[in-house]
């Protein structure tokens, strides 16, 4: 079953942003990178409601291999159950991040009036260098999207996109955790910014 915008599952202040990461099943990257979220945030005060989605069905477990690889790592999603983004879900999140462009450019189409909010989560980090977090959340991510153009979503290769290493060898989800790990730190740095 669907997340409400009701039903966001960490019960923090009523100012904590809510900050809902998406991937292709939601049962590899977005459950990893938003457990990542809420420890690496709670471990600096930061303020975050955290919920995951994907595309495809709701209540598939996490990937095994995942899950042991970021047991490793402190970061643990056994428990996870997978859950369809749909619009509800998706309009009330502060923001959205993606582990790939063609998930940011479906959640647009979904939403396009929020458009500003869906980021890719390595994009958001670039986007944070040219436009130092300040001021609500809301307002910088207009900032920071006033001059992306729909271009910038397209393609399916580059510098801001977390392969998925599902169904792969464990180096690639090696990979995809140092990069969730380097992600999440840089975002969690920004949401702080934001905050102060």
């Amino acid at each position: 079953m669907a997340l409400t915008p009701m039903s966001w599952p960490d019960p923090v202040a009523g100012d904590a942003t809510r900050v809902l990461v998406v991937c292709t099943a939601n049962i590899c990257r977005s459950p990893a990178a938003a457990q990542l979220l809420r420890d690496r945030a709670s471990a600096r005060g930061v303020g975050v409601s955290v919920s995951s989605a994907g595309f495809l069905e709701d209540g598939r477990s996490a990937d095994p291999t995942m899950v042991a690889l970021a047991a490793t790592r402190g970061i643990v999603v056994g428990d996870h159950r997978s859950t369809v983004v749909d619009e509800p879900l998706l309009r009330s999140a502060d923001l959205v991040v993606t582990m790939e462009r063609r998930h940011a450019r479906e959640l647009v189409v979904m939403a396009p009036d929020h458009a500003h909010r869906v980021h890719t989560l390595l994009g958001l980090l670039e986007a944070a260098v040219r436009a130092a977090p300040s001021g609500e959340i809301d307002s910088w991510l207009r900032t920071v999207t006033a001059d992306r153009h729909a271009a910038d979503l397209m393609g399916d290769r580059g510098a801001d996109q977390i392969p998925d290493p599902y169904g792969r060898a464990k180096r690639h989800y090696r990979t995809c955790l140092d990069s969730l790990e380097q992600g999440v730190d840089g975002l969690v740095g920004t949401l702080a910014a934001l905050e102060s």
